[in-house]
């Protein structure tokens, strides 16, 4: 889930990872890929929104296992107001794409920003 305002996304830091990733997690048995993506940022950064917009799907090896990764965007005009659950998602920032080059980066957000700059 790409959340941005103007050129910057968010980026989270989970406790169990070093890699920066998107909010987001595992679609269970029955849920739709954006009621899951709507679930993991209330669940993740305690936001509620309405719809998503999709951005594409990547099929690929993340974490060591094949996965299939629906990419969803939401744009918004200024930083929301975040309510990290300190458990898992011990930190948040905003980051702009001159930055992006310099953190570590999770596979899946590796291949959404590759698609992004193509197209």
């Amino acid at each position: 889930m790409a959340l941005r305002v103007g050129p910057t996304v968010l980026l989270l830091r989970p406790s169990y990872r070093l890699a920066w990733t998107f909010p987001g997690g595992g679609v269970r048995p029955g849920e739709a890929p954006e009621a899951a993506a709507r679930r993991e940022l209330v669940e993740e950064v305690g936001l509620v929104v309405p719809a998503l917009r999709p951005a594409g799907i990547i099929d690929g090896r993340f974490d060591g296992r094949p996965d299939r990764v629906h990419f969803f965007e939401l744009r918004l005009e200024r930083p929301p107001a975040l309510r990290l659950d300190n458990r898992e998602i011990i930190a948040a920032r905003f980051v702009g794409p001159d930055e992006l080059d310099r953190l570590a980066l999770t596979g899946s957000v590796a291949a959404y920003l590759a698609q992004a700059r193509r197209a």
